[in-house]
């Protein structure tokens, strides 16, 4: 089924970054994936009619997140009573206890949750149309969130540290990578974290003060992201954290925080907002570092020449 054209609402004041999320919504995360393992658990065993709402919820996840029982019920084909029935059967309280599960799947970036089911009438084209303003709103949400003294810190550290180790995983891995090259064209002892075929704890011995880690986290974070910065911040090392708005809760202990807004116009996220400040980031570390930049930069010129590695 074609993914979906989302109205775009475009905001002028959203929520800053330095505002915390509520701690009472984080257990629910590991819980808020659990829909298709309760269904499947019991799938064979269901009635007919609750067997079709949960074809309905396997299918269309998100769903759970956006409709009544009564439309869900429309959507299977059967009465609001299975709806109700399927969901207590499942572990639910109630049909509002399960949508602010499914709700939080959505918050916390599941693709299944994040899917729609509106035809993109109006074409292809219109559809990029819808696309490239999510990422624009993204942009100017981001905007509006930055810190200037979380810039300012940022760029400083980045520009005076003995090291730079620049973490990342999953999605965040390539934006880290980036956010790697782009500094060690500036500047020496510029290292990324996780390597292939090595630990993350060989990525990070001998790290210590003076030190800086830029740790790059977009939701969906795997356990051992907060695990590092934690050690490392035992170490000394400070820490400059580029994440979504669901980081600034989930990962304490860090020095700046730059906050990147990431709902994209479909089911998967967008990372325009990330690129685009890590790219200033580094070009601010360029200037900061005035000559010492435009020499290393000059050095990497000449080794292009003497390879002929560019065309």
């Amino acid at each position: 089924m074609p993914l979906a054209r989302p109205t775009i609402e475009m905001s002028s004041a959203p929520a800053p970054y330095r505002a915390r999320a509520s701690k009472s919504a984080k257990p629910a995360k590991s819980k808020s994936v659990a829909l298709e393992g309760r269904i499947r658990a019991c799938y064979e065993g269901l009635p007919g009619s609750e067997a079709r709402v949960a074809d309905v919820l396997l299918n269309h996840p998100g769903r759970l997140a956006t409709h009544s029982a009564t439309e869900l019920a429309a959507d299977a084909g059967v009465s609001k009573a299975a709806v109700t029935r399927l969901l207590q059967r499942l572990g639910y309280d109630s049909h509002a206890a399960a949508r602010r599960e499914a709700r939080l799947a959505r918050q916390w970036g599941a693709p299944l949750y994040l899917q729609s089911d509106t035809p993109p009438g109006d074409g292809r084209k219109a559809a990029y149309a819808q696309h490239v303003a999510a990422d624009q709103q993204s942009l100017a949400h981001t905007l509006h969130g930055l810190d200037e003294a979380a810039l300012d810190g940022s760029v400083l550290a980045l520009a005076r540290a003995s090291r730079v180790l620049v973490l990342g995983f999953r999605n965040s891995a390539w934006l880290a990578l980036y956010a790697r090259i782009q500094l060690g064209l500036l500047r020496p002892a510029v290292d990324l974290a996780p390597l292939p075929s090595q630990t993350l704890s060989e990525s990070l011995v001998g790290l210590g003060r003076g030190d800086v880690i830029l740790a790059v986290g977009m939701r969906r974070r795997v356990p051992g992201f907060a695990a590092a910065i934690q050690a490392a911040r035992a170490e000394g090392a400070r820490i400059v954290l580029l994440t979504d708005p669901t980081g600034v809760a989930d990962v304490p202990g860090v020095d700046w925080t730059l906050g990147c807004h990431c709902r994209g116009a479909a089911m998967f996220d967008t990372y325009v907002a990330a690129v685009s400040v890590i790219n200033f980031l580094c070009g601010q570390v360029a200037a900061q570092l005035g000559t010492a930049a435009l020499h290393r930069l000059q050095g990497v010129e000449q080794w292009h020449g003497r390879l002929g590695d560019m065309v």
